[in-house]
């Protein structure tokens, strides 16, 4: 193990490695609250009665010509 650290500089590594990490939470963070697909808390009753609610059409349609 101590001759992969001689190839590569552990504080390069650690801030990489860090950078990633952080880079794919917020990837991750950002997907789920983009939209009801990926949404996590569809089994909690309030979210699912909004999810609900949003699905019905709200407004009338056109009169056709």
């Amino acid at each position: 193990m101590w001759r992969i650290w001689r190839v590569i500089d552990p504080r390069k590594a650690v801030v990489l490695v860090g950078l990633l990490i952080a880079f794919v939470s917020t990837s991750i963070h950002l997907i789920q609250i983009s939209g009801d697909r990926y949404n996590i808390n569809s089994w909690h009753p309030d979210t699912a009665k909004a999810a609900a609610a949003m699905a019905k059409p709200q407004n009338a349609a056109l009169p056709q010509k």
